[in-house]
């Protein structure tokens, strides 16, 4: 049975996912109350998370190497607790410049969460799928919930309450986890599985670097495209036709997110009992088809396919993960994480560059799903020529 400080780890861990991608998109959806309040632009104002979104990537490397180094648990609680000030202070900006520079410090404090809490996690159990399943449902939770939050608050309150309750909360959950930790009810000390200790042959190093480099970029930039440009696309597809405001935008959104998070524990359950290289080929496979399809799409059923699209995107991350961890040296293993979400979160400026862009020039985001669903419908080839797990411990 789990001991009391694997239950409270897994229960900060999971948490910690959903405050990082709650602040990581809460801005998406109160950009359109800004939009209003402020009378500038779309286009200016998503640009203000361009450091921030730059940032969460830049940090992971500095935030891995400080987890292997000192403490993920520890490295945790200062991301909860440098999350919700720097919110707050973005709910008290009173100019771009001052939000920009406040959105740009809750990016780095944003990308702490990943190389520290996946090796958290990926180190506390036996069960690595289910438990990066589990873990993972909270991410998109945590989208899910930004997105709602802040479309009730912005239309009930103002946007900047839709930053400063959030970050209070925040707050507080920090200096609970440091309670926790200087109670020696959580470990500040690192603990190292063994589950992981075969790596390949040296000279399939290469081969896997290059492919696992592009396939996460893919996967990263997906997902980055998805959650920046959704609720505008939404906006300028349905709003005529379903009535929306930022309220019901975001409440379709969170929908979107929370139920497609589901799929990661399925897809970790998957992880565990089949062969993790095959869930993530073909997951990308259906992934890039069906971008192909909802880049040209405008009617209801827009929203469907975004379910499903995000669900898929979700469901191969604990693959994604246990063939990371297969093929890392133990001691670095935060710090492989780390590249992994610089790689996936310093996609974010471009994204926010090209759909900035893609809206000024277009009015639209087209080319940027067709162009995304090519390049992961051709991973799916790259991917199955990954080497094959020789243990029986995790099928690959």
């Amino acid at each position: 049975m789990p001991t009391t400080q694997t239950k409270l780890s897994a229960f900060y861990a999971a948490t910690g996912h959903l405050f990082m991608h709650m602040f990581a998109a809460i801005y998406f959806v109160i950009v359109l109350g800004i939009e209003s309040a402020w009378q500038f632009s779309y286009a200016e104002l998503i640009e203000l998370w361009f450091i921030g979104s730059l940032l969460i990537g830049l940090g992971s490397i500095p935030s891995g190497w400080l987890s292997d180094r000192w403490s993920r648990s520890g490295m945790i609680a200062i991301m909860f607790l440098g999350l919700g000030v720097a919110s707050i202070f973005c709910g008290l900006s009173d100019t771009k410049f001052l939000l920009m520079i406040n959105l740009s410090i809750l990016g780095l404090f944003c990308s702490i969460y990943h190389p520290a809490g996946i090796s958290w996690v990926v180190n506390m159990s036996d069960n690595t799928g289910r438990a990066l399943g589990f873990n993972n449902i909270f991410g998109g939770v945590g989208i899910g919930l930004g997105a709602l939050s802040s479309g009730y608050l912005v239309n009930s309150y103002s946007w900047q309450a839709a930053f400063i309750l959030p970050g209070i909360l925040s707050v507080l959950l920090g200096i609970a986890l440091t309670w926790h930790i200087y109670t020696n009810k959580i470990s500040l000390h690192n603990k190292q599985s063994t589950k992981f200790s075969e790596n390949p042959q040296r000279g399939d190093y290469i081969k896997i670097i290059i492919i696992m480099l592009i396939s996460i970029t893919c996967v990263g930039f997906t997902f980055q495209i998805l959650q920046t440009s959704l609720p505008k696309v939404i906006d300028i597809r349905l709003t005529d036709l379903l009535s929306l405001d930022p309220a019901k935008i975001g409440l379709v959104v969170s929908s979107i997110y929370v139920i497609s998070g589901l799929m990661n524990y399925v897809g970790g359950i998957a992880a565990d009992r089949y062969s993790v290289k095959f869930i993530y080929a073909y997951g990308m496979l259906v992934q890039g088809i069906l971008l192909v399809i909802f880049a040209g799409m405008d009617h209801t059923f827009l929203i469907v396919l975004a379910l499903v699209i995000v669900a898929f995107n979700s469901s191969i991350l604990p693959a994604e993960n246990i063939l990371l961890a297969r093929f890392a040296p133990a001691e670095y293993q935060s710090m492989v994480y780390g590249i992994k979400f610089i790689l996936s979160f310093s996609l974010g400026p471009l994204v926010v560059f090209l759909v900035s862009r893609s809206y000024a020039l277009t009015g639209e985001f087209y080319y940027l799903y067709l162009t995304s669903g090519v390049f992961m419908s051709l991973l799916f080839f790259m991917i199955l020529s990954l080497p094959a797990q020789k243990s029986t411990a995790i099928n690959a």
